[in-house]
């Protein structure tokens, strides 16, 4: 008899049938854990989600708008750093956001990114992305729809930014409530 993968085996032939081999096979997966990117890309679409239910079911309040305005422009920054590894920078204030969607014409892209519904904020406006120096900058237009007023939200790094110029201050999100 033969023990293989849990399961015992009768062989017939020279062996006596009293006679046992025990194999220990080695595992075949490998018992190494996630990566950081692969967590957080995880954290980003079950955040969406839930932003995407909250919205749908407490009839889209702007609390929960800004809050998936605020979780999307996180899964758009962890888009661009893949596209950065992709292609050895980040895409341009003329490129926009579409080129993590859409293949530029390089051999180095191997995305889409992201899906083509994540550019849009929690009001369904497509963001506006810009290069600033501290980062990438993606803004959403806010709660009117229009650039450059006093609700817009400008997201670096994935935190929400006091608007830099002179079209208004961004207003923080209140936690709770």
């Amino acid at each position: 008899m033969k023990m293989e993968q849990g399961v015992t085996v009768i062989s017939e032939g020279n062996e006596s049938a009293n006679s046992r081999e025990q194999f220990d096979f080695a595992p075949l997966v490998s018992e190494g854990g996630f990566t950081l990117l692969e967590i957080l890309i995880v954290l980003g679409i079950v955040g969406g989600l839930l932003a995407a239910i909250l919205t749908s079911i407490g009839g889209g309040s702007d609390q929960a708008k800004r809050k998936e305005t605020q979780t999307r422009a996180g899964m758009i920054q962890q888009s661009l750093i893949r596209f950065q590894v992709d292609m050895g920078k980040l895409p341009t204030s003329a490129e926009g956001l579409d080129i993590l969607v859409t293949n530029p014409g390089s051999n180095k892209w191997s995305g889409p990114y992201t899906d083509a519904d994540q550019l849009k904020d929690g009001w369904g406006v497509p963001f506006n992305f810009e290069l600033s120096p501290k980062g990438p900058k993606i803004i959403s237009a806010g709660k009117d729809g229009q650039m450059g007023t006093g609700d817009d939200l400008p997201y670096i790094n994935g935190s929400l930014q006091e608007n830099e110029g002179g079209d208004g201050q961004a207003e923080a999100p209140k936690e709770g409530g």
